[in-house]
């Protein structure tokens, strides 16, 4: 072990045996001897070691010594002539607090190795908003398809173009495909209040404007959506935007329609995601959207496309399949970035990361179907794996989200977005703080201010994992 100062406990006999010690056994100087020799070896690792109690037992290269005896704490030190990189790295005695709370970061917060990627929405699809969020340091746009409409994108993308050749600095673009994710139809009044203990039926939609209204949550026709609904079966637990919500199945109505009895309650807004963990569908990573968007995404000259809850390498090799049927030139493809948001893409992300160009952490959906709690370590897991493998890296989902209606964020998000830089990442990614946010701007110098100061000292913290 090359940790500085470990401490190696020693056991702490009782006091009647302590006695009986005593009353028995003289000091035995070849014994101390041999101890202090055997622990000088054991120590050999170390700046410091300390023994103390209680009881331990040691085993180092196939020896195993038990170390017994009354000591409060004997400090034995032992000098190597060379540190290994990380015990010099990680030494407490090499930190200098004075030097380090001096030190500041480039005042540009575009002067950094991270990009920062930005989702546009309504509140930010005009193109003096989109020069705003280049000027701020944006290195990559976002194309939602989940929210496409008609036109949209083929107006968005020129304009992108443009204030990036205007303002002299490479903007990139990312289309994301939505992939069989399930959605609600928008809502009639938002937010739809669901109280808990209320009863909410939820159906595939009887008419293509059908909206949610009344107690009743609605879903567009598509073949996933139809499998889901008529799937359902009564005591399944259903999840609403990213789990803010959630819901039981009570009972069945007929084949489309569902009874639900609300268990969390909250405000449920248009398009929100929906999730069912207890239930196997087995799909497609394409749905027929996600041929259609891509269809048009792939003739835009993208820099990157995001393929949403991928399960294995072969919803990869589906996208590269359209891409060949498509005709879109092998040295002239974007970047397939998968979005790991399920446990099945987890345990199969080495074969996934062989067929694609990085990976995307999608905390919000991995959170919903893995646990919260679980989230923090696989994030570590994921970027280290996608920096072994030399692939690109974007950690995602509310990093900065109080940002969507207040000017600053908390602490707790600037922590996220810092220890997302010193995991390894290639960038970071605001959803709705740039999508629907009352300043996005702001957003995104905040957001390039922290990763600054991270990128300042990330060495001092990596490797993390």
């Amino acid at each position: 072990n090359t940790t500085p100062g470990l401490m190696w406990p020693l056991p702490s006999p009782s006091r009647s045996k302590a006695s009986r010690i005593r009353r028995s056994r003289r000091p035995n100087a070849s014994l101390m001897m041999r101890t202090i020799a055997l622990c000088c070896a054991l120590a050999s690792g170390c700046e410091g070691m300390a023994l103390a109690r209680p009881a331990a037992r040691v085993a180092r290269t196939g020896a195993r010594a038990v170390v017994t005896g009354r000591a409060s704490a004997v400090r034995m030190v032992a000098t190597r002539n060379e540190l290994s990189a990380f015990a010099k790295k990680h030494s407490v005695a090499s930190f200098d607090m004075d030097a380090l709370v001096s030190k500041t970061g480039n005042a540009d917060p575009t002067a950094r190795s991270t990009k920062i990627v930005a989702t546009l929405g309504p509140a930010s699809f005009d193109e003096a908003m989109i020069r705003k969020l280049v000027e701020a340091g944006v290195n990559i746009f976002r194309l939602n398809s989940s929210h496409r409409r008609g036109g949209q994108f083929e107006a968005l993308v020129p304009t992108i173009r443009k204030v990036s050749a205007e303002l002299g600095k490479k903007v990139e673009l990312l289309g994301d495909l939505q992939g069989p994710k399930f959605r609600c139809a928008n809502v009639a009044s938002e937010p739809m209040m669901l109280a808990a203990g209320a009863t909410v039926k939820m159906a595939l939609q009887t008419s293509e404007d059908e909206t949610c209204a009344d107690g009743r949550i609605v879903l567009a026709h598509t073949k996933e959506q139809d499998a889901m609904v008529r799937g359902l079966t009564v005591g399944m637990s259903v999840l609403l935007d990213d789990g803010a919500m959630k819901m039981r199945v009570s009972k069945r109505n007929s084949p489309d329609e569902i009874e639900c009895v609300v268990e969390v309650g909250g405000g449920l807004k248009s398009r929100k995601g929906i999730n069912v963990p207890d239930l196997q569908i087995d799909c497609s990573a394409l749905t027929a959207k996600d041929i259609d968007d891509a269809t048009f995404l792939l003739t835009q000259d993208l820099d990157y496309i995001a393929l949403s809850f991928v399960q294995k390498g072969s919803d990869i090799q589906e996208l590269i399949d359209l891409m060949d049927a498509q005709g879109v030139p092998k040295n002239n493809r974007p970047l397939i970035i998968p979005k790991i948001e399920k446990p099945a893409a987890l345990r199969n992300i080495d074969e996934i990361l062989a067929l694609a160009d990085g990976l995307m952490v999608a905390r919000g959906d991995l959170g919903v179907e893995l646990g919260l709690e679980r989230v923090p370590f696989f994030q570590k897991v994921l970027i280290a794996k996608a920096n072994k493998a030399g692939k690109f890296a974007i950690t995602a989902t509310q990093m900065l989200e109080s940002m969507i209606g207040a000017e600053t964020p908390t602490r707790a998000e600037v922590a996220d977005v810092a220890n997302a830089v010193f995991d390894g990442t290639d960038a970071v990614m605001l959803s709705g703080e740039s999508a629907v946010g009352v300043n996005p701007p702001e957003a995104v110098r905040m957001m390039g201010r922290t990763i600054v100061e991270a990128e300042l000292h990330a060495e001092m913290v990596r490797p993390s994992i």
